[in-house]
C-alpha cells in the first residue's frame, strides 16, 4: 500500500500461486476502497461510534490497535 516499488516479480509469483487474475484485481480493489474510506474518516475526525446510533462506522477507540 505504501511503498508500490515493494511490489516486485516475486510478490507477484508469489500472489499467483494462491489467487487468479480476477481475485487479484478484486483484493486490489477491496484494499484501495478501505484504506480510502478509512483516511477519509481519520480526515473528517470522525471517532468509534460517532456518526450514527445504529452503527459501528468510524475508527476503533485509543487501545484498540489491529490484532
Amino acid at each position: 500500500m505504501w511503498n508500490p516499488e515493494g511490489a516486485d516479480d516475486a510478490l507477484w509469483e508469489r500472489l499467483r500461486l494462491h489467487f487468479s487474475e480476477e481475485e487479484l484485481v478484486e483484493l486490489g480493489y477491496f484494499i484501495a476502497i478501505t484504506y480510502g474510506q478509512q483516511r477519509w474518516i481519520k480526515t473528517l475526525g470522525i471517532g468509534h461510534g460517532e456518526v450514527l446510533d445504529l452503527t459501528k462506522a468510524g475508527l476503533a477507540p485509543q487501545g484498540e490497535q489491529a490484532r
